[in-house]
């Protein structure tokens, strides 16, 4: 299929060298070695540190040593298998984002490399930065990888909102109290009319914004994302596989922060935690800064426990989740970072090292 975005070319194989204007890499985290990514790992552990000891402070140290004094370790294993089986799906989810609509390839290393960034979120140090880059680097021009990187934000969201809305649904037609009506209600009445909706508004309107400037070249780009996405949902036999790993993604990390309310004892309904989940999930560990550190350990132990759990163990076993889902990934994305580096090499910075090499022999003739 070839590529209906604007300023699009063919998508170019393994190995070829694209010939783009890369831009200068923002994501800080990537251009500093060492010493300044051992502070960054120390202050995302410092948030996440103060963001638990401030809502143990509010729980009550003695509700939260009760907690402690029950927990069963064995069940921290689930969460590492959780996260583990969430990397597959988001490698899935992430390939139809790159490849829908005749998106442009990466070589399998480099692929490999940016999935386990954006997956961690360390590096991706938020606003799909990194996201961006990588298309860029894999041939697609400034407006395509904008519309695509705002797709995969879309389609991180817009899956989550599929199971809060099935969960919410669940919750109602069982007539428990908890999660609330505040909360229920919204899930289970919003997402389906959002989504057709959007997907009405991108095939009408797409066209009358696409290469405009301003507001109006920012919704074009947001209305290419929405058709991106419809095309992945209009064709389950040939992008099925990429809506799949995304719930797979979210199932798999839901149920690692149910495994860690079980480590400490509570075994919460699936239905009712992912309710409380999905609405304290203002943003993922791609687009959130540092991976979220701090933020999501702020909120999700409030709407889990306004979802039904109790407060002391919310903030206890979605610390316990935080603090896996942001470490577990750290060794995978740092040891991505060297094949992160060589996309941003240019072309002409390889003519120019391969030119001095050359030289280099003539300058040391005798008499040269």
């Amino acid at each position: 299929m070839v590529r209906d975005l604007p300023g699009s070319g063919t998508g170019m194989g393994e190995g070829v060298v694209p010939r783009v204007s890369l831009p200068r890499l923002s994501v800080v985290h990537m251009q500093r070695r060492g010493t300044v990514l051992a502070v960054l790992v120390a202050v995302a552990i410092l948030l996440e540190l103060a963001a638990g000891a401030g809502l143990a402070y509010v729980a009550g140290w003695s509700e939260v040593r009760a907690v402690l004094d029950d927990f069963h370790g064995m069940w921290l294993i689930a969460p590492t298998g959780g996260l583990l089986v969430s990397l597959l799906g988001y490698h899935y989810a992430y390939r139809g984002i790159f490849r829908v609509q005749g998106g442009p390839t990466l070589p399998r290393r480099q692929m490999r490399a940016v999935v386990a960034a954006g997956f961690g979120g360390f590096l991706a140090h938020g606003g799909g930065a990194l996201d961006k880059y990588a298309l860029q680097a894999a041939g697609a021009d400034e407006g395509e990888a904008k519309a695509r990187v705002a797709a995969l934000g879309g389609l991180e969201h817009g899956v989550l909102a599929i199971g809060g809305c099935a969960a919410a649904i669940a919750e109602l037609v069982s007539g428990r109290a908890q999660p609330p009506m505040d909360f229920t209600v919204p899930w289970a009445v919003l997402p389906i009319p959002g989504f057709l909706i959007a997907f009405w508004a991108a095939e009408r309107y797409r066209d009358r914004f696409r290469g405009r400037v301003g507001w109006r070249g920012g919704l074009g780009t947001f209305l290419d994302s929405i058709r991106m996405i419809r095309v992945l949902f209009a064709h389950p036999l040939r992008w099925g596989w990429a809506v799949c790993g995304m719930a797979v993604f979210w199932a798999a990390d839901a149920f690692a922060a149910w495994a860690g309310l079980a480590a400490f004892g509570y075994r919460m309904n699936a239905a009712t935690l992912f309710v409380g989940f999905a609405t304290g999930m203002v943003f993922t560990r791609r687009t959130g800064p540092l991976a979220g550190a701090g933020i999501l350990a702020l909120v999700l132990p409030v709407t889990i426990w306004v979802s039904g759990a109790p407060f002391a163990v919310a903030v206890v076993g979605i610390f316990a989740y935080r603090v896996l889902a942001l470490l577990l990934p750290m060794p995978v994305s740092l040891a991505a970072l060297p094949a992160l580096r060589a996309m941003g090499r240019r072309p002409e910075s390889r003519a120019a090292e391969a030119a001095e090499s050359t030289k280099e022999p003539a300058l040391q003739q005798p008499g040269r």
